[in-house]
């Protein structure tokens, strides 16, 4: 057997055996259970889904997600004031059943649902752990960084038990597209309090799901909530395994060690279609997979150098021969469904004479060195190994340095690496994306670049902050415009978010993005 399969097959073995296990950090506070979930006679859960993730659990506190995973995780375990309809980008009520806005927009009001409980006994919702969710955002000693996307919130009154106010310095046209999003999840107050720094590790939410125990590097596990107020699930236990190699994740998956995986081998994806014991959701994301360049690093400080790398990649020759028309190309900087998005603005021509001559003005005749940093997932190693090769035929010498995927964000928010790759999420509207990646408000933890364009800041500011939607389109498009001239990023493509399941599974929805809610999820028929 060939090392790597050998490899392979080890780690397979070693996470069955830590599932197996199954000890770890468990909730606790009031009502807390090891057995919630399980049926009767062996102690086996009845309905139990296992879902492959890309990392492992960082933190379940609201007010410091930051990575895909624990949005993910944490969408089943919290609500909001609002919510996205399932499958859609469409705002709907969650926590309140209803709200209200001044025609200034500077005052919202909202009106919870009554009777909605916290997890494991911590109480009724009311309108005072609203206000201390978005009070604890602000709060400085908390350095939360989606607490940015809130900064308008200027203070929060609670009006009775079941009514809060919530007052804007500045109008927030995508306010509530921000509270359906994760930082909008509200927390117990009483919860957060006792157990302060282990909380994100210990979350209490209102979700379908609660939190039972994470095991480090093998599984975070999640059992029914009875009293959610929408219904008990229908699942009895959710189990969230960590498998950062591709290779590894497929093994388990087709070994029938977790029930359902994201997709990003085209092949596997061409074999899984054909197979009837396999369900497929597959929907355009709102996303776009980019490499970065750090105009504070030489020599990306030279705008010559990186319309230099722009000419050398052969972007058809990795969507062709690498993603296999799992993606669409991105001819702009934002996904095309997301409002207020520019299209066939960025048109990159693979030129390697021009990227050459282009070095050549720049005073780097002869090339020079640099590091690409990517996480260790595939959707992004395979791509880099590409643009690896197109730089050497240049005279760049690219190094490519893989790192765990946590340690790769930390040092991404740090905004010092020379070159890196990623995907970025977005919204329905383009505030969020928009701003924190391009303005100087964003560095370091979302503008990775170093950009700071004064109109471009100025353009953002006054777009994020009025209510008229046609100044937001025209300087929403002069921001896109001006970004895409200035080349520090390389736009790659928009991918398709693409789930596989056994076919037991039953009720999955997939979204544009890619939030993995298990609402209407069960389990049925043998495994």
């Amino acid at each position: 057997m060939p090392k790597n399969r050998f490899l392979s097959l080890l780690v397979v073995i070693a996470l069955v055996i830590g599932l197996l296990a199954g000890c770890g950090v468990k909730g606790t506070g009031p009502s807390a259970g090891g057995n919630a979930g399980q049926g009767s006679g062996k102690g086996t859960p009845k309905k139990e889904l296992r879902i492959a993730m890309q990392y492992d659990l960082g933190t379940l506190d609201p007010a410091l997600l930051t990575s895909v995973t624990d949005k993910q995780m944490s969408s089943n375990l919290y609500n909001g004031l609002v919510r996205y309809q399932l499958g859609t980008v469409k705002i709907e009520p969650d926590l309140a059943e209803k709200w209200e806005t001044s025609k200034d927009g500077l005052e919202w009001t909202f009106y919870l649902r009554k009777g909605v409980k916290f997890h494991r006994g911590y109480g009724e919702l009311k309108a005072t752990d609203v206000k201390f969710t978005f009070d604890r955002l602000k709060d400085p000693e908390l350095k939360s960084a989606p607490g940015k996307l809130l900064a308008a919130i200027k203070n929060i009154q609670v009006v009775d038990d079941y009514t809060v106010k919530i007052f804007l310095s500045k109008p927030d046209p995508a306010f509530l597209d921000k509270l359906a999003g994760s930082v909008g999840y509200i927390v117990s107050e009483k919860a957060v309090k006792e157990r302060g720094a282990k909380y994100g590790q210990q979350p209490i939410g209102t979700g379908p799901y609660m939190f039972e125990q994470w095991n480090p590097q093998q599984s975070t596990t999640y059992v029914a909530n009875p009293d959610y107020f929408r219904g008990k699930p229908g699942l009895d236990r959710v189990v969230y395994i960590p498998i950062p190699d591709a290779t590894t994740m497929y093994n388990a998956f087709e070994a029938g060690n977790v029930d359902m995986i994201q997709v990003t081998d085209p092949d596997k994806l061409a074999k899984y279609k054909k197979d009837p014991n396999i369900i497929i959701d597959e929907k355009p994301g709102l996303i776009t997979r980019f490499f970065g360049m750090n105009g504070a690093i030489k020599p990306f400080d030279n705008k010559l150098v990186r319309q230099a790398v722009i000419a050398a990649v052969d972007r058809d020759g990795i969507l062709n021969n690498v993603f296999k028309g799992m993606s669409t190309p991105a001819t702009g900087i934002l996904s095309p469904d997301v409002e207020f998005a520019l299209k066939g603005i960025f048109q990159p021509k693979y030129d390697p004479k021009k990227a050459k001559e282009l070095l050549a003005q720049a005073g780097l005749p002869n090339g020079f060195k640099t590091t690409l940093y990517v996480p260790n997932i595939d959707r992004f190693t395979k791509p880099a190994t590409v643009i690896k090769e197109n730089l050497k035929a240049i005279g760049i010498d690219l190094e490519i340095k893989v790192m765990e995927t946590q340690s790769f964000l930390a040092e991404l928010r740090k905004a010092q690496l020379p070159m890196f790759m990623l995907s970025r999420g977005q919204d329905a509207t383009p505030d969020r994306v928009l701003f924190t990646w391009f303005s100087k408000k964003g560095i370091p933890a979302d503008n990775w670049a170093n950009i700071d364009i004064p109109e471009v800041n100025q353009w953002l500011d006054e777009a994020t902050s009025t209510l008229d939607q046609a100044k937001r389109q025209e300087l929403f498009g002069k921001v896109q415009q001006r970004i895409v001239q200035e080349d520090y990023y390389y736009f790659l493509d928009h991918e398709n978010h693409i789930y596989a399941m056994k076919k037991y599974v039953k009720g999955f929805v997939g979204d544009p993005q890619r939030s993995i809610r298990l609402d209407n999820v069960t389990v049925e028929g043998e495994k």
